[in-house]
């Protein structure tokens, strides 16, 4: 089986969205969905090996929008089915930017929103198809931190899905609803 390396997609990502607008390296987050994301000891966190927020920064660019999503999946995944650790600090920072209407590509953050409330739900340990898939609740604490992340930020939740003139767009189904209303604690 071929594995990607996610941390070196990453970085690679990024210095493309760096070396194609270099102006994000340069300038502070002045938009009030990334308040904070500066101050946050980003390079702690294990297999961020990149500026995050360059990334969002990138994600309010119209220009730079497309390839600072690109940059941000690889970021926050560390497999086509898990979460990176990296995830949960990025959670609140996605939530308040697909809210705000004027976010670019605003529907595919909230389709990643979706993945991380997805992907960090909790297994259930008497359950062994879940074991199998998921693997043991204390093997993933970047599933935790993310559903804690939700929780912490629920009244953004509550906002996205009131949101109509988001969602009459995404065509989103009760599951996809009660996955993100159960990640957020509502």
């Amino acid at each position: 089986m071929c594995k990607l390396d996610h941390e070196a997609a990453a970085v690679s990502a990024t210095a493309a969205l760096t070396a194609a607008y270099p102006h994000l390296t340069r300038e502070a987050a002045p938009h009030p969905a990334l308040e904070g994301c500066e101050d946050v000891a980003w390079s702690s966190i294990p297999g961020c090996p990149v500026d995050v927020p360059v990334v969002l920064r990138g994600l309010l660019d119209p220009d730079a929008a497309e390839m600072a999503e690109r940059a941000l999946d690889w970021l926050v995944m560390s497999g086509p089915m898990s979460i990176s650790a990296t995830m949960p600090a990025v959670v609140p920072y996605l939530l308040r930017l697909t809210a705000d209407p004027s976010t670019p590509r605003r529907d595919e953050l909230f389709g990643l929103l979706l993945v991380a409330a997805v992907l960090s739900a909790p297994t259930e340990p008497d359950n062994p198809r879940d074991l199998a898939v998921n693997g043991p609740e204390a093997d993933h604490p970047e599933r935790a931190l993310c559903r804690a992340a939700f929780v912490a930020d629920a009244a953004w939740v509550r906002r996205l899905l009131a949101d109509d003139e988001l969602l009459d767009g995404l065509h989103l189904g009760d599951d996809e609803r009660v996955l993100l209303i159960q990640a957020a604690g509502l």
